[in-house]
């Protein structure tokens, strides 16, 4: 539920952010129809900001909204998936170059520590874990390369990238091989190699991108009748026809 103290604002972006972090969580699957009304009545609100926050959401592309039909979460196509990954590349490849020579040895300390971590994580198959350290890693990357504008193209896309990464559940295997080319992105940013930094951090966001698999095109999509019964219980679909 949302507080009711919060101003009308803040009130709307706690909505919305509440709905992102349902569909990024697969709590809302691609297809899927969303109740205005369910949705309101779950988080104790009003149905204007819930409105408000579908408009919102279809404008950064999480949503379709249909007179006809209704409120349907939108999946990613697999060239949507192949843009984002392969913006996220080249954007990071450059960041980390730009970060071997401007993070300080505070941060590089305390993400060999995380990355000590990481094997514990893995090694328990605590997946949840391993990723928001992951997502932790990337973000310093970000901070530490001192440019903002590309930092925040970058944010821009967490939420997709991490709604890519729990839609595609990434095997064990993967994982290992995810640490190690972490491993070596790490190794180059405390040596202070722009280049092996760029090219170990290109080399591990290649090795993220076979995820065509993951999706099936828009149009493909079926249409679901029924609002959710309890929150966290995906919702019965239509038939195919």
């Amino acid at each position: 539920m949302i507080p009711s103290f919060t101003n009308a604002d803040n009130r709307a972006n706690l909505i919305h952010r509440e709905i992102k972090r349902r569909i990024t969580e697969l709590v809302y699957k691609p297809g899927d129809k969303l109740s205005e009304v369910r949705i309101a009545e779950e988080l104790g609100c009003g149905r204007s900001p819930v409105r408000t926050a579908f408009t919102r959401l279809q404008s950064e592309g999480w949503i379709e909204i249909s007179p006809q039909s209704g409120t349907f979460v939108r999946g990613l196509t697999d060239v949507e998936i192949t843009e984002i990954l392969e913006a996220r590349m080249l954007l990071e490849a450059h960041l980390a170059g730009r970060a071997a020579t401007r993070m300080s040895e505070a941060k590089m300390a305390h993400f060999r520590r995380a990355f000590a971590g990481f094997g514990k994580r893995i090694s328990a198959e605590r997946m949840d874990d391993y990723l928001e350290l992951d997502l932790q890693f990337h973000l310093a990357i970000y901070e530490a390369a001192g440019n903002k504008v590309l930092s925040n193209v970058l944010l821009n896309l967490v939420d997709k990238v991490r709604w890519i990464r729990t839609a595609s559940k990434s095997s064990p295997t993967r994982v290992n091989s995810a640490f190690t080319e972490i491993g070596q992105v790490l190794d180059a940013l405390e040596a202070r190699n722009e280049k092996a930094a760029s090219t170990a951090m290109r080399a591990h966001i290649e090795n993220t991108m076979d995820f065509r698999r993951l999706r099936k095109p828009a149009k493909e999509r079926p249409a679901p009748t029924a609002p959710p019964q309890k929150l966290g219980q995906s919702l019965e679909r239509r038939g195919r026809g």
